[in-house]
């Protein structure tokens, strides 16, 4: 099917989304363009969205990026430069001056430049602009974690819910799931290989996601310097157990049917080493306990300090045996014996799908595959880390459906934010940041 007829099947089959006559306008004035290219706009010009729009533009079928949105003109211009020296076909890069937009605003121009839309910001982020790319009849691809809060997450799927509604397809930077090792042995625990599962533990344990000793800019101001030190802040990234350890949450889900937990306790706490800090505002490491349907247990360990023994897993339990997934995935029966092993050399690395969630997209959109909407899972396991953050954080032992319905945000993303705005955690006069106290800190 040529491509300007697919995109004309499936996203004006969503009559809901086109009463605004802004989509429809969109939508509408694509058809008069020449080209057959599908248009990429990349929102968040940080590594991980290069490595997605080099492995967009790198496929057979004709693809284009057309506009680059950041907070920080600096950050657009450097990514542009790594694409020229990464991309095989230069030609595909079409941004101008006049399609790069900075500033916590510029995404609803970019979005509307293109037929698919590559969200790479910080999570804090994320939710609004899903949101406005929905809006405007465009294809996602939304990098992992989604959202911060609670109220990040009702937003991210009310607009998947509109994006299922419309066909508009969206790909999630959740790439485990696009593992084949992994699909295979989740297949194989799905079909019953060991038994019903009644425990799994989940680690990531590594070095520090932020790092403070960098200088900061005599220029700056305070919401400035906390964005270009995002990962250090958690109402930006959503701390360590969002920004990392999602990954292990995610494959728990998955492993478990796409539920959801039920409850969760946890405790955490933060180095008193501000440099390194990947938590400030929050934890850089966190215990939790969350319980799943059928009193099922998984034990979750997220710590991200240096000089630390490192670990990256998911463990499950059954009444018919275990399986370890770490750089191979390999299950056992109750005597010990190996029974199915996915290995990196026979399958690839389990951990290094990245470039699969794009090929997925752009042919899925491009030859009009079966329709897919990764939004609702990611939006789920991107809360089971919301949800443990805000059970450490409290001291509470927490129910997810009063967890999901939490109004208390850690970030307020408004149209009138700007680099001027006072960020939701402030210094102390000795530059410490306020770090969360259980017993008093509020979630609910």
């Amino acid at each position: 099917m040529e491509r300007r007829n697919f995109i004309k099947n499936s996203v004006l089959a969503g009559a809901g989304l086109l009463t605004s006559s802004k989509v429809l306008d969109n939508v509408l004035g694509f058809h008069n363009s020449s080209s057959d290219a599908l248009k990429i706009a990349y929102i968040g010009c940080g590594g991980r969205g290069a490595r997605a729009v080099k492995a967009a533009l790198d496929l057979e079928i004709p693809t284009e990026l057309v506009a680059m949105c950041d907070l920080f003109k600096d950050k657009i211009d450097h990514r542009e430069k790594v694409l020229l020296k990464a991309v095989k076909n230069k030609s595909r890069i079409k941004v101008t001056e006049d399609t790069k937009f900075t500033g916590f605003q510029g995404y609803k121009d970019a979005i509307a430049l293109a037929d698919i839309v590559f969200i790479t910001t910080p999570a804090a982020f994320k939710p609004a602009i899903f949101q406005e790319a929905i809006k405007q009849g465009k294809h996602v691809f939304i990098e992992k974690p989604v959202c911060v809060d609670s109220i990040g997450f009702q937003q991210v799927i009310a607009a998947a819910s509109l994006a299922k509604q419309n066909k508009l397809y969206v790909a999630a930077g959740l790439q485990r799931r696009y593992s084949p090792g992994y699909q295979a042995v989740v297949n194989e625990i799905h079909d019953g290989a060991i038994g019903d599962i009644h425990t799994a533990e989940c680690y990531w344990l590594g070095k520090p996601i932020g790092d403070l000793e960098r200088k900061r800019e005599e220029q700056w101001t305070e919401m400035e310097f906390q964005n270009r030190h995002w990962r250090s802040f958690a109402w930006v990234s959503g701390g360590n157990i969002e920004e990392f350890h999602v990954h292990n949450l995610d494959i728990v889900n998955w492993v478990l049917n796409e539920t959801n937990p039920q409850s969760v306790i946890a405790l955490g706490g933060k180095s008193p080493d501000k440099n390194f800090s990947g938590s400030l505002g929050g934890f850089d490491s966190l215990t939790s306990n969350f319980k799943y349907k059928n009193d099922v247990s998984l034990h979750s360990y997220s710590r991200n300090i240096p000089n630390c023994k490192n670990k990256n897993g998911e463990y499950f339990y059954g009444t018919k045996g275990k399986c370890i997934i770490t750089e191979d995935a390999v299950i056992y029966n109750n005597k010990g014996k190996e029974v199915f092993r996915a290995s990196s050399k026979e399958y690839g690395r389990l951990h290094g799908s990245f470039d699969l969630v794009q090929k997925n997209l752009i042919e899925s959109i491009y030859h009009n595959k079966p329709y897919f909407n990764d939004a609702f899972y990611a939006a789920k396991s991107s809360m089971t880390g919301v949800f443990g953050r805000m059970a450490g954080w409290s001291g509470k032992e927490l129910q997810w459906d009063e967890a999901i319905q939490s109004k208390v945000p850690l970030f307020n993303y408004t149209d009138d934010i700007n680099m001027s705005s006072t960020p939701p955690v402030l210094p102390n006069e000795f530059g410490d940041y306020p770090v969360p106290i259980p017993g008093k800190t509020i979630v609910l």
